[in-house]
């Protein structure tokens, strides 16, 4: 989860500025107020209901300035678009009008004589006729400023206005790689600024703008440090107020580690930190130090530290509760011995502190931050063991939340819904859904690092269960991502611990399980069952609690580890997941066999548990464990003097032997090459923008 964006500069003013430059699509906007809304009598009987609400539409957008202005070719496009609808001869002519807007701006003149006819769209007339707009409305307002901008130009200026006029009009290409005319920036000093005749005091000094931050941030998003270090230096190196010290410094140490953060670059995070919180208590800025030490408390400790429980965030004020809500992350960390309960008393902690943040200390609403809580419970669903209630919170996520956007908070929730799918054989269609645009196309670098890992996570997941050990080894891990990983997780392995008290015996139990000597890590099993239950990760618990009573028929306790099995039996089946499914099913007829001593009657009630394992290992791909249900169903129905049965078995079970054979001398699947190289594609297309 990204740190919440930093506090507003209490120092800076309202972000609006005080001087105005005016641009050639203030006055192509201005035409269009003249020509379709003045006068208003004339407007209601001549233009369809549909039509002006399209126009009305088109020019709030753009005289709010909330985004880049649109090229005059995109506007009028989206205008014939409305007249096409209309079916009015008035609208017709409006858009064939616009068309032809430059015949009427040929000299700086025609540009002069437009202008002074604007301030009847905002003055009341002397014969007592109402203006079409009040002065104090957005669009009088944006008049009034442009009506009040061209009276300060100087003629050069209103001719330079007249020619970038036309010029605009012409301009064809992406505005994003060409910067359009018109629109370059104007210097404001006393001797070279002939571009205004008339200059206010804001005229004369150039303040504080957004477009140096706009690069740190593009930098930020495409992984460059360079662009993104100089925009954040050019940005705070502006004048944003009369005083002599801006008081500053410590929002530009604290975006530059949000920076690090983000790009897990923690040594540097915690060096520019800790410059940020002296600079914020030597100003007396509270709220950036209270942003300041949140992320601290987020940073992994470093190596002289290390056995240090991270520290949990007391509920302060100008806290965000997004803080509250990653101290969630350090309690589900199973080192840490907590139980699950303690995360979801944090939870509703960050739940109550959003409500009072945003209604009482006035916080910024972002929408996707209210979600939030939501994705975090599904994870702490998904650890307890109840994934029907965790696809709830995530169906509630994905609902709710903006589609191809870089929602951090969306896309954890598509990840985990992938994974799950993955998890229950689905693997193509899993994969299928990550590449889906909707998912990646708003992604930062530092998210699509995070994707790609998901993407490799589930080919790894597959090439291990089907046992494609060399198209593991030799050609997905050597291009995994920066992504957490352990040799554990996909692989046998002695080394490599994945650092949890619950999985490392679990894994030690079943890798002495491969050679039939599981009896000797009892401990390490009663262990992780212990932890499992006290924290309350019933996932792990019912997984533990299947390995025990396949301990204990080694030990010959067949009715106790039945008994066992029969009570946790019913939770696993209402989880239904596949691979702890199929375990358990194979244990519990086994358990069943031996319990009631090979008779007619438990080698019978044994093959319903067998057929449903295999069916389970079968979607799964899992041939080496649906062969060892496979043999020992043949050996049932061969007890049962059921040779038709058994033989059809046997030819199953070698059919899946051939199988199994093929795919582990496969080094790589030809969709799984063209299903990388399109991460890749994506990846580096995000890194070029």
């Amino acid at each position: 989860m990204a740190p919440p964006p930093p506090p507003s500069p209490e120092t800076v003013a309202s972000p609006s500025r005080a001087s105005h430059v005016l641009r050639p699509h203030h006055v192509f906007l201005l035409w269009i107020l003249i020509a379709g809304f003045h006068p208003l009598d004339d407007i209601d009987e001549t233009m369809s209901p549909q039509f002006l609400l399209s126009l009305h539409r088109i020019v709030l957008e753009e005289v709010s300035e909330v985004k880049t202005p649109r090229s005059y070719w995109e506007i009028l496009a989206e205008l014939k678009k409305a007249a096409v609808k209309a079916h009015k001869p008035a609208a017709t002519d409006l858009v064939q009008a616009l068309s032809m807007v430059g015949q009427g701006f040929q000299t700086p003149d025609d540009l002069s004589n437009f202008m002074r006819t604007i301030p009847i769209l905002f003055l009341d007339s002397e014969d007592e006729e109402t203006a079409r707009f009040s002065r104090r409305s957005l669009f009088g307002y944006f008049c009034h400023r442009c009506f009040v901008s061209f009276t300060k130009l100087s003629i050069a200026g209103v001719a330079q206005l007249q020619r970038d006029f036309l010029e605009w009009l012409k301009f064809k290409a992406d505005p994003r790689f060409v910067k359009p005319p018109g629109y370059a920036p104007i210097r404001r000093d006393m001797i070279t600024n002939d571009y205004q005749i008339f200059k206010t005091k804001y005229d004369k000094v150039e303040y504080a703008t957004a477009d140096t931050y706009a690069l740190f941030m593009k930098g930020v998003l495409t992984g460059d440090s360079n662009v993104a270090n100089d925009g954040l230096r050019r940005f705070f190196e502006q004048r944003f107020h009369d005083g002599s010290d801006s008081n500053l410094r410590q929002h530009a140490m604290l975006n530059l580690a949000r920076m690090y953060y983000l790009r897990r670059e923690n040594v540097a995070c915690r060096k520019t930190l800790e410059e940020a919180i002296t600079t914020a208590r030597t100003v007396g800025d509270n709220a950036t130090l209270q942003q300041c030490t949140s992320l601290l408390h987020r940073l992994v400790l470093p190596p002289v530290e290390r056995g240090k429980k991270p520290t949990i965030n007391e509920v302060q004020p100008q806290m965000h509760p997004l803080e509250i809500l990653h101290d969630v992350q350090k309690l589900l960390v199973v080192e840490h011995q907590q139980p699950l309960t303690a995360a979801y008393e944090k939870v509703m902690q960050a739940i109550g502190l959003y409500d009072n943040y945003i209604d009482t200390q006035g916080g910024l609403f972002v929408e996707s931050e209210q979600y939030a809580q939501h994705a975090v419970q599904s994870i702490i669903w998904n650890f307890f063991g109840c994934s029907k209630l965790a696809r709830i919170e995530q169906d509630i996520v994905t609902s709710f939340t903006e589609y191809g956007s870089e929602d951090n908070t969306r896309l954890t929730v598509t990840l985990n819904q992938a994974y799950y799918k993955a998890r229950q054989g689905k693997y193509v269609a899993s994969v299928a859904s990550m590449l889906e645009p909707d998912v990646w196309r708003g992604l930062t670098i530092a998210d699509y690092n995070i994707w790609a890992g998901e993407v490799w996570h589930i080919l790894a997941l597959r090439a291990s269960r089907r046992g494609q050990l060399r198209q593991l080894r030799e050609y997905l891990i050597p291009r995994r991502p920066d992504v957490q990983y352990s040799m554990r997780d996909y692989l046998w392995s002695k080394e490599d611990l994945i650092g949890s008290l619950i999985r490392d015996p679990l894994h030690d139990v079943l890798m002495m399980r491969e050679v039939d000597q599981s009896h000797t890590c009892v401990d390490q099993l009663l262990t992780a069952l212990w932890h499992a239950e006290y924290q309350g990760r019933y996932a792990l618990y019912r997984t533990a609690i299947v390995l025990l009573a396949d301990v204990g028929l080694e030990f010959g306790m067949t009715k106790w580890s039945r008994r066992i099995l029969d009570e946790v039996m019913p939770q696993i089946m209402s989880e239904n997941d596949l691979e702890q499914k199929g375990f358990a099913l194979f244990t519990l007829a086994r358990c069943v066999i031996a319990a009631g001593d090979s008779s007619q009657e438990a080698l019978r009630e044994s093959i319903g548990y067998l057929e449903e394992a295999e069916r389970c290992f079968s979607t799964l791909e899992m041939f080496p464990a649906q062969m060892d249900v496979q043999f020992l169903l043949s050996v049932v129905h061969h007890n049962l003097d059921e040779p038709e049965a058994r033989d059809k078995i046997a030819q199953r079970h070698e059919d899946t032997r051939v199988k199994r054979e093929e795919v582990h001398i496969t080094v790589v699947e030809e969709w799984i090459e063209d299903t990388w190289a399109v991460v890749e594609d994506i990846g580096a297309a995000i890194a070029s923008q």
